[in-house]
């Protein structure tokens, strides 16, 4: 077999493998879309979060897992949610408050306890 013929059997490969990777990688998971918060609604569980944000991704996902009913801010996009996210003492997105309690950051089992008791 001639180096080029070989070279270009190996070029197509590696090309329609990186393609296949890169479209099966490229998938994103579907998140469940919540409920945008109405501000004169009394809210048991309310998620502060951002749309590039991962951990509020996989905080959407657990809340959908055990069916819970919540309502979002994006605080980007909602100066009311961006409002009550600082004076939640908010820094850091996800912030996710549960019927009066406030859980910082994405913490699976404190939100699964919270859950339960709920």
């Amino acid at each position: 077999m001639k180096p080029i013929t070989l070279f270009t059997i190996v070029l197509t490969a590696t090309v329609l493998i990186a393609s296949i990777y890169l479209i099966n990688s490229s998938r994103v998971q579907p998140v469940p879309e919540a409920r945008a918060c109405n501000a004169s609604e009394q809210n048991d569980v309310v998620l502060y979060s951002a749309v590039w944000c991962g951990y509020c991704k996989q905080t959407k996902q657990l809340l959908a897992k055990h069916n819970v009913n919540y309502c979002e801010y994006d605080i980007e996009r909602s100066a009311t949610g961006y409002e009550q996210f600082r004076a939640l003492g908010g820094q850091a997105v996800p912030l996710l408050q549960f019927n009066g309690s406030i859980i910082h950051g994405y913490n699976k089992s404190l939100i699964e306890s919270h859950i339960q008791n709920q």
